[in-house]
C-alpha cells in the first residue's frame, strides 16, 4: 500500500496543509468539522505522522501580515486590535507595515511580506488601483506572496478575493437623513478624499439624502480634498465664517471630524446650538469635547475581527468562492444632530 503524507491528506480531506498540521500539532484553531474530517482521512489511510513530520511542519510560517495606511489614526488601530484578538487566540504571529496612503509604499509593504514569508495577508489598500498599469503592479507582489489575501474597509473592484467593506453609501444617507429630519435645511459635507471610492461613496449617500428631499445641493457646502485634521480645519474655518454657512454638517472621516471640531472650539461655536453635525465612526476621547456625539458606528473592532476570521477560513478551505462581507454602520444619535434654532 503507498503511504500518504500531509500533502495527500490535506488534498483529500480539501483543506490546506497548513489546516492539517494544526490538527496533528493541536495548535491554533481549526473548526470541529474540519478536524473530523482531517481525522476521518487519517484513520481512513492509518496514518501516523512521525516525530520528522511533526517537527517540519512546525517549520511552516504562523506569520500573518496586516498593511493599514496608518496607525495612529483611531480606526486602523481599532482594527489592529480586532484582527490580532482572533490571531492571537489561533497561535498566528502579526506582522504589520503601513503604506501612509501612498501607493508606492503600499508596494514596498508587500514586497516585504514576502521577503517575511507571511502565509496570508490582511490588507487595507493605499487606493483603489482603478488604472490598469496601476492594478497590474500591485496584483503581481499579491501573487507573488503565495498565499491568500482578505481586502479590509477599501474595496479593490477588479480583485476577487475575499473581503470585509461598510455600506458607506448607506451610512451616510442616514446621516443626512438624521439631521434634515431634526430640521435643518442647510447641510454640508466634509467628504475627505474622494479619489477613493469609500470617499465618493459617503459623498453620493450625502447628495441622495439632499436631493430626495428637495433640499438645494450647494456646491460651495461640499467639501473635498485629502483630509487630515489641518486640511479640515483650515477648510471649515472659512467656511463657518461666512454669513450663508451651513447650519449641520455630514463628517466623512475621523480626522476631518477633528478638524471640524477644532474650528468649533477657535470660533467659539456652540453644538448643535450653532451648528450641528454626524460624523462617521466613533471618534476617542469625544468627552474631552464635552458635547452629545452622534455619529455611525460601525465596530471597527469586530470589522478587524471578521478580516481575521475569514483569512483562517481561507487556510482551512483555500478552494472556496470569494466572500464579501459588507458591513451596515449603526446610526447612533445622541443630541449633535438637532437643531435648536428655526432654518431660515
Amino acid at each position: 500500500m503507498k503511504s500518504v503524507n500531509i500533502q495527500d491528506i490535506a488534498r483529500e480531506a480539501g483543506v490546506g496543509k497548513a489546516t492539517v498540521s494544526r490538527v496533528i500539532n493541536g495548535k491554533g484553531y481549526v473548526s470541529r468539522e474540519t478536524t473530523a474530517k482531517v481525522k476521518a482521512v487519517m484513520e481512513r489511510h492509518h496514518y501516523q505522522p512521525s516525530a520528522l513530520a511533526r517537527s517540519l511542519s512546525r517549520r511552516e510560517s504562523d506569520a500573518i501580515g496586516l498593511i493599514i495606511p496608518e496607525a495612529n489614526n483611531p480606526f486602523f488601530s481599532g482594527l489592529l486590535t480586532g484582527v490580532s484578538q482572533v490571531l492571537d487566540k489561533c497561535g498566528y504571529t502579526l506582522i504589520i507595515r503601513t503604506s501612509g496612503n501612498d501607493k508606492q509604499r503600499d508596494y514596498r509593504a508587500l514586497e516585504a511580506m514576502r521577503y517575511q514569508r507571511v502565509r496570508g495577508i490582511i490588507y487595507v489598500p493605499a487606493c483603489n488601483y482603478e488604472a490598469d498599469e496601476d492594478f497590474a503592479e500591485m496584483s503581481s507582489r499579491l501573487v507573488d506572496l503565495g498565499g491568500p489575501c482578505v481586502i479590509l474597509d477599501r474595496p479593490i473592484n477588479k480583485l476577487d478575493c475575499d473581503c470585509v467593506l461598510s455600506d458607506n453609501f448607506s451610512g451616510a444617507y442616514a446621516a443626512t437623513e438624521a439631521m434634515i429630519q431634526a430640521g435643518h435645511r442647510a447641510i454640508g459635507a466634509i467628504a475627505g478624499n474622494i479619489q477613493l471610492m469609500i470617499g465618493r461613496e459617503r459623498l453620493e449617500g450625502y447628495r441622495k439624502a439632499i436631493l430626495q428631499n428637495r433640499l438645494t445641493l450647494h456646491k460651495e457646502y461640499q467639501l473635498t480634498g485629502t483630509f487630515g485634521q489641518k486640511e479640515a480645519y483650515a477648510k471649515v474655518m472659512e467656511l463657518l465664517q461666512k454669513p450663508d454657512r451651513p447650519t449641520a454638517f455630514f463628517i466623512g472621516n475621523n480626522q476631518s471630524e477633528i478638524g471640524f471640531l477644532n474650528a468649533v472650539r477657535d470660533l467659539k461655536l456652540k453644538i448643535p446650538a450653532d451648528v450641528a453635525f454626524v460624523g462617521f465612526d466613533e471618534l476617542p476621547g469625544q468627552m474631552v469635547f464635552e458635547l452629545p456625539y452622534s455619529c455611525l458606528d460601525r465596530d471597527v473592532v469586530m470589522l478587524g475581527e471578521k478580516a481575521a476570521q475569514l483569512l483562517i477560513r481561507r487556510f482551512e478551505e483555500p478552494n472556496r468562492p470569494a466572500e464579501r462581507l459588507v458591513v451596515v454602520p449603526r446610526l447612533c444619535l445622541r443630541g449633535s444632530e438637532k437643531c435648536l434654532s428655526r432654518p431660515k
